[in-house]
């Protein structure tokens, strides 16, 4: 039987074999239909960082290229009133039972034309769809919303680049309404795609050190396919078998660029991925677009090298932070990016304190139906009056509660205190007891005036 340290010391050849087995079977998969717009795809626009053909042996891992795979970006700013008329019309038109009715749901914006969808999404109010993009518009004189969230779509970035995907973007929000800051990143994808011979599918639990809570791992047909790792946190990891995947999907415009980077046609490519939302985002000091390209290689090197490693273990010493990080993911963990390599974590308020509208227009309504029902028009007498009616209320249920009124003040003082610090200070990784998450939501209720 093959020992652990088997596994990383000989070559497994089955790997090899049922790789070129399977692409040799399959055969080319259909190309995807172009995508339509006004950008043109000029030599060198690629997303990706192309990494030269030179072969790194550590298991014949070799990087193919570096790309952001899916960006989500947020702007603020104001509908304009005639956007709002347009689309309100053209949402109707969405709706109807007629098919020829609902094809005229279209809007021109920059050269590209855009369904306009049935429905928008809470708190959205309208939905844009093409090729390229997909934008949430919020309704006219939305206050806490931003005018757009807009999701950036993988093919566009891969063959045009961000930044002009971003500029194109940009003239279209803008015909829609008027921006009041640059746009913010609220999600971010990096990719890695690579071949190897190293033994993924080896790949245990145990091999794995992470800040993360939870760990997937998937078969296709009872063939290895890859692990998820922090489902449903701020930042996810996928290693997958991107040409495994891509026989169900497949993208021409990826086969083509992935040869164009040495890939032979037969290996398997794999994908290494981190997902990075809002909050993982503002933790690691990427707000802006515009500070973008200088943050690529410090989150990168923060997410293979401090929130997940892939490890040797040892049977020696009991402390993973010693374990030898398996030969491919240093390579992995070598991959270019631009701008600094090093990233400051630094502390995000995750909640805030309750809105003025909160508390004055929703706080005061048991001061105004007291008053209703007891008939006071004057609103000092009426103050009064509720304040001492509460002390009599709670000091008569002192003998059930083990609170008088001033009892019960303090406790509950101290509740909103404790769950706005648990909400404020509660790092990305803490477990949260369930009473601390209990009154840190019942918080959110009400600093978001629910």
């Amino acid at each position: 039987m093959s020992t652990k340290s088997d596994i990383y010391t000989q070559h497994e050849q089955d790997v090899a074999n049922s790789a070129g087995a399977r692409r040799k079977a399959a055969g080319d998969p259909p190309p995807l239909p172009a995508a339509q717009g006004k950008l043109e795809n000029k030599q060198g626009t690629q997303s990706s960082n192309t990494v030269p053909s030179t072969s790194i042996n550590s298991y014949n891992t070799k990087i193919l290229r570096t790309g952001i795979d899916s960006l989500y970006l947020s702007y603020q700013g104001n509908l304009l009133e005639e956007s709002s008329i347009r689309l309100i019309e053209l949402k109707k038109l969405a709706q109807s039972n007629e098919p020829h009715t609902v094809s005229l749901a279209q809007i021109a914006l920059n050269d590209h034309v855009f369904e306009v969808k049935d429905r928008g999404r809470h708190p959205f109010a309208f939905i844009l769809n093409d090729n390229w993009y997909r934008i949430e518009i919020a309704k006219l004189g939305a206050i806490r919303t931003p005018l757009a969230h807009v999701q950036v779509r993988s093919e566009l970035l891969t063959q045009h680049g961000v930044e002009n995907s971003v500029s194109d973007l940009n003239n279209i929000v803008n015909e829609l309404g008027i921006l009041t800051e640059s746009p913010a990143v609220s999600r971010l994808d990096l990719c890695v795609d690579f071949v190897t011979d190293y033994p993924l599918f080896e790949i245990s639990d145990n091999d794995w050190v992470t800040r993360a809570k939870t760990m997937d791992r998937y078969t296709v047909k009872r063939e290895f396919s890859g692990w998820s790792i922090g489902i449903g946190g701020n930042i996810i990891a996928r290693l997958y078998n991107k040409t495994l995947e891509m026989e169900k999907h497949p993208r021409s415009y990826l086969e083509e660029l992935h040869r164009e980077c040495g890939w032979d046609g037969v290996s398997d490519v794999w994908r290494l991925e981190f997902q990075f939302r809002r909050e993982a985002l503002r933790e690691l000091g990427l707000k802006s677009f515009g500070s973008l390209s200088e943050s690529l290689a410090g989150l990168w090197q923060y997410a293979s090298t401090d929130w997940l490693r892939l490890i040797v273990p040892s049977d020696t010493d009991k402390t993973q932070s010693r374990w030898l990080t398996a030969c491919v993911w240093g390579v992995l963990q070598q991959a270019k990016w631009s701008g600094d390599q090093k990233v400051s974590r630094v502390a995000v308020a995750k909640g805030r304190p309750p809105s003025d509208r909160s508390l004055f227009i929703n706080g005061i309504s048991g001061l105004t139906s007291f008053m209703a029902r007891e008939g006071y028009t004057d609103p000092i007498d009426g103050v009064h009056a509720y304040f001492q009616s509460a002390k009599n209320f709670h000091d008569n249920r002192e003998h059930m509660t083990g609170f008088d009124f001033h009892g019960y003040l303090a406790q509950k003082v101290a509740l909103k205190v404790k769950s706005y610090n648990t909400y404020l200070n509660m790092p990305e990784d803490k477990d949260i007891h369930p009473s601390d998450k209990a009154v840190a939501d019942e918080y959110r209720k009400q600093s978001d005036g629910e």
